[in-house]
């Protein structure tokens, strides 16, 4: 036995009796998974594969791409920016691969994508590290952060709003309606307030309900609180009638839930991929067994949905009526110089309706929910509205550019009409979005302040100005322009902020509603009322994508319009309209005389 005092662990460490050390590191990480776990987030390189076998798979996309050719030949090009040219002619010949030709570049793609993850999973690490003098909202921003990021890089999945109840053991109360008296019909319909998805899928299928009203509303708002997959999977539980159920109330249902479908794959079809398309047609083959007709136009109509979604179809419109001709002058269309002034104000009122209304028309219902175009991990769901907004800006940003760029007041004051009688023509055309871009480039403070350009103007265009903002001033929640949508002739293109702005204070109703459906039980309902409300905006939306302008595109003028730019360059809106303002202070400074003004 060792006493106390001849201990000497120092004299231990260096004992001079030989001891095998070589396993002890693998034993202590084998033995102590937590200390493996720690050395394994330590280290970047090792963090990175961590991180890959965490959020194995990934990408999709990246997953397709990256195959076996693809790989090896990043392995090639990394060997042949090296100069291992030897190692690279005995790689191509074993594997029968091609060095890729990769222009201007000479460093290692194999490399960059590396340091690119590596940088990647890095931050993802500190957005992950918790530090104790992080405050409680510090906490919350980086996980806010973290998660955003994630859904940047495609790593995360929404939630399984699955409560893995089946259709038809809902509980009966789980749907609350209200009896609304209908005045065109002078009859009391039964209208849908609150109720579980099983519930809402229910009534959408009802063997005894039919209302359409509700079915348009549903398949409109649904992805804001249900995926494509998951209602698909909800249409096939109602189709699958357990037994014991009247024979006639199942057929009915099933015919019903054949009706939903059929309407979806014709209005909807881009709610399906080919994830969906592969679900679709495994539920159509049941179908087909029992009710060969109406599947056999389920297969027609989903021939189409293919045949649509195919990159290389393009829809066309037909126009009864005759084209009118474009207002161009044929020896300066086709001049590499073409500038804003070769160009009649008409015309360009008509290729900016053009431009915009294809942009606009491809917008779809799930762009427009939950808010997409604002919030970060939605993003992805908007592109076409945020297409719309960055437009719109670019046009705002142009008009007062062209203005203040303008050197000369007579010259700045005919350029200010100018836009003011473009704006007057795309009042004619009912382009209310591209009209008021005008109007808020002519209202930035950088323009506004421009006393004695404006004092330059006609007492024709300063009326015409007073009529075109009469018709899209705010007040009154944009009343006089809500006005005139009520009896519109089509075409037109709505001012899309407006409408925006609507969605945005529905969306401050909750999505859940907690219903007491008995005594002392209370469930938590979607909230189909907010639906309703987002239903009748988007609606609008649709109406007005329907009818295109007929009017004859104009290459030369669209690609003029398309690339508008300014030479002052910012980085946003903000730091953008503090340089106008600048340049606006230098062409008409404070406290100038009209004298003093060129």
């Amino acid at each position: 036995m060792i006493s106390p005092s001849s201990f000497n662990p120092v004299e231990l460490m260096y004992s001079k009796e030989k001891v095998d050390r070589s396993e002890w590191r693998k034993n202590v990480l084998k033995t102590n998974p937590e200390i493996n776990n720690l050395c394994e987030r330590i280290y970047p390189v090792n963090r990175a594969i961590q991180f890959g076998k965490q959020y194995y798979p990934g990408k999709a996309e990246v997953k397709q791409k990256l195959d076996k050719t693809v790989i090896i030949q990043l392995i090639l090009q990394h060997l042949s920016t090296k100069g291992l040219k030897q190692t690279k002619q005995t790689l191509e010949k074993e594997a029968r691969v091609t060095t890729p030709i990769v222009e201007g570049s000479t460093e290692s793609r194999l490399v960059t994508y590396i340091r690119n993850a590596l940088k990647d999973t890095e931050r993802i690490y500190d957005l992950s590290m918790e530090h104790t003098e992080y405050t409680k909202e510090e906490r919350q921003s980086k996980i806010t952060e973290r998660e955003d990021l994630l859904f940047q890089m495609d790593l995360l999945e929404e939630e399984n709003e699955d409560d893995g109840v089946n259709i038809w053991d809902e509980p009966a109360e789980n749907i609350i309606t209200e009896k609304v008296h209908n005045t065109e019909y002078d009859q009391d319909d039964e209208v849908v307030k609150y109720g579980s998805l099983n519930k809402l899928v229910e009534h959408l299928t009802h063997d005894s309900k039919h209302d359409l009203q509700f079915l348009k509303t549903f398949l409109m708002t649904y992805q804001s609180f249900c995926t494509p997959e998951k209602l698909m999977s909800k249409l096939q539980q109602r189709y699958n009638v357990p037994q014991g159920t009247d024979e006639k109330s199942a057929r009915t249902i099933q015919i019903r839930v054949v009706n939903v479908l059929k309407t979806w794959i014709d209005n909807y079809y881009s709610d399906f991929d080919d994830k969906l398309i592969q679900q679709l047609r495994t539920f159509l083959d049941q179908i087909l067994i029992k009710f060969p007709g109406p599947g056999s136009n389920l297969m027609k109509s989903l021939s189409k949905v293919v045949e649509k979604l195919s990159p290389a179809t393009e829809s066309k419109h037909i126009f009864n009526e005759k084209t009118p001709e474009p207002i161009v002058a044929f020896k300066n269309i086709f001049s590499n110089n073409l500038s804003f002034h070769d160009i009649d104000e008409e015309e360009i009122a008509r290729q900016l309706t053009l431009i915009e209304f294809e942009i606009y028309r491809k917008i779809k219902p799930p762009e427009l929910l939950n808010q997409s175009w604002n919030k970060t991990k939605l993003k992805s769901r908007a592109p076409n509205v945020l297409k719309m907004i960055d437009r719109f800006n670019s046009v705002s940003m142009w008009v007062a550019t062209m203005i203040i760029q303008t050197a000369k007041v007579k010259a700045r004051a005919r350029m200010m009409a100018r836009f003011i009688k473009i704006a007057e023509h795309l009042k004619t055309l009912n382009n209310y979005n591209s009209l008021m871009a005008i109007i808020a480039g002519l209202n930035f403070s950088s323009v506004y302040r421009l006393k004695y350009t404006r004092e330059e103007l006609s007492p024709a265009i300063l009326k015409s100005y007073a009529e075109l903002e009469k018709i899209m001033n705010s007040e009154g929640s944009f009343k006089t322009y809500r006005g005139r949508l009520q009896n519109f002739v089509p075409p037109m293109l709505p001012y899309l902020g407006v409408h925006l702005t609507d969605l945005t204070f529905m969306e401050e109703n909750p999505d859940n509603i907690p219903i007491e459906v008995s005594k002392g039980k209370s469930v938590n309902l979607i909230n189909f009322t907010k639906r309703t409300l987002v239903f009748k905006v988007i609606s609008l939306v649709q109406e007005t994508q329907n009818v295109a302008y007929n009017l004859q595109p104009v290459h030369q003028i669209q690609e003029f319009l398309l690339n508008i730019k300014s030479d002052l360059k910012a980085d946003t809106l903000d730091l953008y309209q503090q340089d106008l303002y600048k340049e606006s202070l230098r062409r008409e400074p404070k406290r100038a005389q009209r004298s003093d003004i060129q």
